[in-house]
């Protein structure tokens, strides 16, 4: 079936039995799953590599303001614990990376629901007809594609980190990190080109079945939003 959809979407849309909406749902819970794994991936990879360690404030201080003043009668609890504690960074990122993962999770339906709500608008200009469900079920399998530009993202974020001499201070780490991103992202600008195309072909032969729109049509309707999909992924 996934085959089909990537390859044959014509014959695959074709038969409405076959692309449904609980299965486009899984689709989707697919793409959600394999974007939050792989962020999760990077993230636990860049802890492990990342050997630095800062000073930053000890909350359970309550600061000098409390602790040096004289006006308060008393001295608060938590005078005597140090002013600063020290930070595994590469723990600390893992954290940032961890905090994040409900939103990449989320965020793939999100795309489905504006990616749907785009397709269904540009093809109800084109004289589309059928149900929004209909729009959500050829969404979803045009999303697919997405599963092998993570995957190439992966590859290239790896290629990037494997052999770097990661800095020794956070200041320089950051500016280290965005550097490596910049590279992996550059690197990632052509496949976001081909899966946006794959994705353009697999949303033409649906809106052209779900939305009975002729091959043309359909192929205007969706290459309106693969465009805005490509300016979207490059900003």
């Amino acid at each position: 079936m996934l085959r089909d959809a990537l390859l044959s979407p014509d014959r695959f849309f074709r038969d409405r039995t076959r692309a449904t909406l609980p299965r486009a749902a899984l689709v989707v819970t697919l793409v959600a799953l394999v974007s939050t794994l792989s962020i999760a991936g990077m993230g636990w990879y860049l802890g492990q590599q990342v050997d630095v360690t800062t000073q930053v404030d000890n909350p359970a201080y309550p600061g000098d303001l409390l602790c040096d003043g004289d006006g308060f009668g008393t001295t608060p609890s938590g005078c005597d614990a140090p002013k600063t504690k020290t930070v595994d960074v590469g723990a600390k990122l893992w954290d940032e990376f961890v905090q994040r993962l409900p939103v990449v999770f989320l965020g793939s339906y999100a795309a489905w629901l504006l990616f749907g709500v785009l397709l269904h608008a540009s093809s109800w200009f084109a004289g589309g007809e059928g149900s929004f469900s209909d729009t959500l079920v050829v969404t979803a399998w045009g999303m697919v594609p997405s599963i092998f530009q993570t995957a190439v993202g992966i590859g290239l974020f790896y290629l990037s980190v494997r052999n770097a001499d990661f800095a020794t201070t956070p200041e320089a780490l950051v500016q280290q990190f965005r550097t490596l991103t910049r590279a992996a992202r550059g690197g990632n600008a052509v496949m976001t080109l081909f899966v946006t195309a794959w994705s353009w072909y697999v949303w033409s032969y649906g809106l052209k079945h779900r939305r009975n729109l002729p091959t043309g049509q359909a192929a205007k309707a969706a290459g309106a939003v693969a465009v805005l999909v490509v300016v979207l992924d490059l900003l």
